[in-house]
């Protein structure tokens, strides 16, 4: 991408027309496989539609609180599949240009966050206050918070692992009783009910903006072509 916008003059050079943002933003959107995210997004929920529909019919299941792996599951793959597209192929030349990339990352991270729970909430609208769409968006976007934050520090090829363990060691060490004194870490697995979950989520996805916004995907190399 950055060869092209290199190659076009964008180097030390401002886009002043509407063709040129859009021009811009056609090579971004294919820079970061934006619609491939989108589309991975989209096979996550379907699986995960398919997923609840079958432990909600089975004859253990208690309802939608059999969705419970769902809800965990759905939105983790999901904030993993939009962290690959949180830098691009070659970092360092993208940002030696003039162009105010603190604005592009905020507004890139926060329409995935949108476009992606947004995708996940179709799936879980049948008892959607009961471990369905509610906690989807929830989920989603805290989850895709801590991925932000683990791209700035350790940059997007690992931005995946934190989050991965977090979730796993939340799922399977979290106390049968969900009760206030965890909300704090237990987050994901609240349901719609408890407000803090959700403050929670909400903090960590205004960290994460904040921090990929400022900071960007930590420059590695393989951030640049050698």
């Amino acid at each position: 991408m950055m060869g092209a916008l290199a190659t076009a003059g964008v180097r030390g050079h401002r886009f002043t027309s509407s063709s040129g943002y859009g021009a811009f933003l056609v090579l971004h959107l294919r820079a970061r496989g934006v619609m491939f995210s989108v589309i991975a997004v989209g096979v996550v929920a379907l699986i995960a539609w398919a997923g609840a529909n079958h432990l909600m019919s089975q004859p253990f299941s208690s309802g939608p609180d059999a969705r419970i792996p769902v809800v965990m599951g759905a939105p983790l793959l999901a904030a993993i599949v939009v962290s690959f597209g949180l830098s691009g192929r070659d970092e360092w030349l993208e940002r030696s240009t003039a162009f105010p990339w603190r604005r592009v990352r905020a507004v890139h991270a926060t329409v995935m966050a949108v476009v992606a729970g947004a995708i996940l909430a179709l799936t879980g609208l049948r008892a959607a206050q009961t471990y369905g769409s509610f906690e989807l968006v929830r989920n989603t976007v805290g989850f895709l918070g801590l991925v932000l934050v683990a791209a700035a520090v350790v940059g997007v090829g690992l931005a995946w692992l934190p989050v991965s363990a977090y979730a796993a060691v939340i799922y399977l060490a979290a106390p049968r009783d969900l009760g206030g004194h965890t909300v704090w870490w237990t987050w994901p697995l609240q349901p719609w009910s408890t407000s803090t979950a959700a403050w929670m989520a909400a903090m960590l996805v205004v960290v994460g903006v904040v921090a990929y916004s400022w900071c960007g995907a930590r420059l590695t190399s393989d951030n640049s072509h050698t």
